[in-house]
Order: C-alpha cells, then sequence, then structure tokens
C-alpha cells in the first residue's frame, strides 16, 4: 500500500548514506543525494525502485526503457494501462543484487528506502561498474521541481521535464491567486495514520505547503517534519476540516466520523471530512490532490476552477 511506502520513507528520511559510483564515461554529476556519480553515455536499460520518479518516467515518456520495478511501481504502471509482462519485480526493502545483475542494467535509480535497507547490495553492483542514482523522496514542493529537472537532464527529456514542471507551476498558480484574497483562514487536520496511532505532520512537509497554497492553515505547524499526535491535541485544536489519506481500511471517512471522542470537533458537526488520495508520492501528481483540497475547503471560492492538462500548456 502507498501509505506504507509514505510511512517508510518518512522513517527513513534521514538515514542517507552516501556511496560513490564507478563507471568507465565521462558524463559525471552529482545525483539527488548530492553523490558523485557517472553516467554512462548511453542508457537503454533502467531499473526503478522508486514509485515517484516511474510516474515521473511515465510522464517524460521513456517507459519503455524499464526493466524492472518495486511492486508499488508495478501497481502504478497496470493502473496507467502500461504492460508489465517483461518487467522484473524487486522488493526495494530488500533489492536482489543477482536478479538486477542479471537485468545488464545501464542504471538503477533508487530512494530512501532501498538505500538504506539494500546498502550492501547495491555496493556490490556499484563495484561491478552499475550507475546507482539516489533520489530521496523530496520533501517540498521545490524540491519535486529539482527530481524533474535531474530526471530531464539525466535521460536527455529537457523539454519534457521543463514542460511537467510547467504544468505543476501553472496549476499551483491557479490556486495561489485565489488563496491570496482569502482571509477566513479555516483550521485543518490531516490525518496520514488513523486510530489509534495518529499520525499527521507540521512545517517542511510538501504537504503543509499544500494546505498553506489553498489558503487554510494546519492546526500541527507548530511541529516540525511528520509526527505522531494525540487524540487529545486534535479535540483541543478543534479543526474546521479533516482530511485523511489512509488507504488501509474500508471507508476511512466513516471510521473518523463515528470516533465518539470527537463529536464535538467542528469538522465533524458540519461533516467535513474527506478523502484525498495522490498525496503519499511527492511528484507532480499531487496538483490533482491540491485541487481536491481547495475545493473541499473553501467550496465557493474554488467551485470554477479546472486543472489545466499539459496538452494545454
Amino acid at each position: 500500500m502507498k501509505i506504507i511506502y509514505l510511512f517508510i520513507c518518512i522513517f527513513l528520511f534521514s538515514c542517507i548514506n552516501n556511496i560513490d559510483s564507478k563507471s568507465s564515461s565521462n558524463r559525471e554529476i552529482l545525483d539527488r543525494a548530492m553523490n558523485k556519480i557517472i553516467l554512462p553515455e548511453n542508457i537503454d536499460k533502467i531499473i526503478c525502485l522508486s514509485p515517484s520518479i516511474t510516474e515521473i518516467l511515465i510522464s517524460i515518456d521513456i517507459v519503455d526503457k524499464l526493466v524492472a520495478v518495486d511492486t508499488i511501481s508495478k501497481n502504478i504502471l497496470i493502473s496507467r494501462n502500461i504492460n508489465v509482462s517483461n518487467l522484473a519485480f524487486i522488493d526495494m526493502l530488500n533489492p536482489n543484487a543477482e536478479i538486477m545483475m542479471s537485468l545488464k542494467p545501464d542504471i538503477i535509480i533508487i530512494n530512501n528506502i532501498s538505500l538504506y535497507s539494500g546498502k550492501s547490495s547495491l555496493a556490490s553492483l556499484e563495484d561491478l561498474g552499475i550507475c546507482v542514482v539516489t533520489i530521496p523522496n523530496s520533501s517540498n514542493i521545490l524540491g519535486i521541481y529539482d527530481d524533474i529537472d535531474f530526471i530531464g537532464n539525466t535521460f536527455n527529456k529537457k523539454e519534457e521535464a521543463s514542460l511537467l514542471k510547467r504544468y505543476m507551476q501553472t496549476n499551483i498558480s491557479i490556486i495561489e491567486n485565489i488563496a491570496k484574497d482569502i482571509t477566513n483562514k479555516k483550521n485543518i487536520y490531516f490525518e496520514i495514520s488513523g486510530s489509534p496511532n495518529l499520525y499527521s505532520f507540521g512545517t517542511n512537509v510538501y504537504i503543509n505547503e499544500m494546505i498553506e497554497i489553498i489558503g487554510a492553515k494546519n492546526i500541527f505547524n507548530d511541529r516540525n517534519g511528520w509526527a505522531n499526535v494525540s487524540i487529545e491535541s486534535v479535540i483541543s485544536r478543534n479543526p474546521d476540516i479533516i482530511f485523511t489519506s489512509v488507504d488501509y481500511i474500508d471507508n476511512p471517512i466513516s471510521e473518523i466520523l463515528s470516533r465518539s471522542a470527537w463529536q464535538k470537533i467542528s469538522a465533524l458537526k458540519n461533516n467535513n471530512v474527506y478523502y484525498i488520495d495522490g498525496v503519499d508520492i511527492p511528484n507532480h501528481n499531487i496538483v490533482e490532490s491540491l485541487f481536491k483540497m481547495a475545493k473541499y475547503a473553501y467550496k465557493d471560492e474554488y467551485k470554477n476552477i479546472e486543472i489545466i492538462e499539459i496538452d494545454k500548456l
């Protein structure tokens, strides 16, 4: 499940260690973890163990170069009606060096999870001259822009990456232009994990940025990063709106609405509890989630807005 993937990324965000790449080519750059890597002259076979980057590869049209992906990426590809019958599937928590080696990739893209849990396997691949690129999950929207730029530069898809970034910037600007005139800053609680172990976030998280972009306020903006929160703290801060991205129970909205201790919270009294999908993987697809959040929080202000799709830019 994507929400489990998000939790693992949160836990491992600060556990990134540098890895040196070895190759006979001469295109030396820094990856997104600021490691020196040497890209091969030709990249025809890609292993991607990062769902956020898999979605970028789909959008800039180089998905046909994939030879293996993680299991979450597999589900993403299937949901986009992309044939996965010719792909191998790698456990990002335990990347199998032998399987990856047998595929003879030109480049392997990993994130926090695989770097932390599969360091020895990945190091053995680097010793064989395979380029391993680390792209940690970005904690803010500017970081997502940088991820898109990095992928565009790495795979000679600068124009496509520029368009993808412009798609994000254009649509975020639509929201920002309306939000600047919103004076009624509604208080929002965004639930990442449900009862009894509530999990949310404070500042320095891209979802907090999304709340601010729509003109609202995160009730936990006095916290920093991802955070466990108590039932009592949510009650005392009395959110006007509750968003949830919990996907491991059948009906997270009904579950929240049924919490007996929360019945006096404004969001429950006014039935303002909404499910927001697509926020658990930081890339360009958060635009759709942003528009949903805006329309749920401020129905009148945002009622006439629509996403400008890439082909309309």
